[in-house]
């Protein structure tokens, strides 16, 4: 009794062999059927994507120089006496850079009054050129979006709407930003 060997069944039943298979099978439906459930509520959006006009793909941005600079003559009283400044007109609608080109006079005119208003207390710092850059945008959206309505800008209403937009924010239009890309003042 002292020796007693323990035997064990280690012989499997045919069910249990089926039944495993059936499991196995069973998991692996249950995780495609998961899978391609998430795919189609989560990641399935290219059907409402391609209708919003906000998901298009945006075009790169075009450079536009306005030449030649601008030179402004400050009056004898200032520290300074003259400014000189480079332009350049960033959009990605290339219609508004041709109108840009068409509407060059007008918009140098434009520009060129709303330099002459300038002093050098209002230029000397980052702030004061970040907010000319502002009122350069405006008036050059005023004028590209004026041009598009009709067949000639207004130029008495550009005049007037330019002092207006003194502290106004940039305003939205085909023309994304107005770059300095030099600023002299003498």
């Amino acid at each position: 009794m002292a020796e007693e060997e323990l035997e064990l069944d280690v012989t499997q039943k045919k069910g249990s062999k089926t039944t495993v298979i059936l499991l196995v099978v069973l998991i692996l439906l249950v995780l495609i059927f998961g899978g391609v459930a998430a795919w189609l509520l989560l990641g399935n959006d290219d059907s409402s994507s391609s209708s919003d006009d906000a998901d298009k793909p945006l075009l790169p941005l075009s450079y536009l120089t306005l030449v030649p600079e601008f030179i402004i003559n400050f009056g004898p009283a200032s520290k300074v006496r003259y400014l000189q400044v480079d332009l350049q007109i960033a959009s990605r609608d290339e219609d508004a850079l041709k109108t840009v080109n068409t509407y060059r006079p007008v918009l140098r005119n434009d520009i060129l009054v709303l330099l002459s208003g300038q002093t050098f207390n209002d230029l000397k710092d980052r702030p004061g050129k970040e907010a000319l850059q502002k009122k350069l945008l405006n008036t050059i959206n005023k004028v590209v979006l004026s041009a598009g309505k009709t067949s000639e800008p207004a130029e008495d209403s550009d005049k007037q709407n330019t002092t207006e937009d003194a502290g106004a924010e940039a305003k939205q239009g085909p023309i994304e930003n107005v770059y300095f890309t030099s600023f002299i003042m003498q």
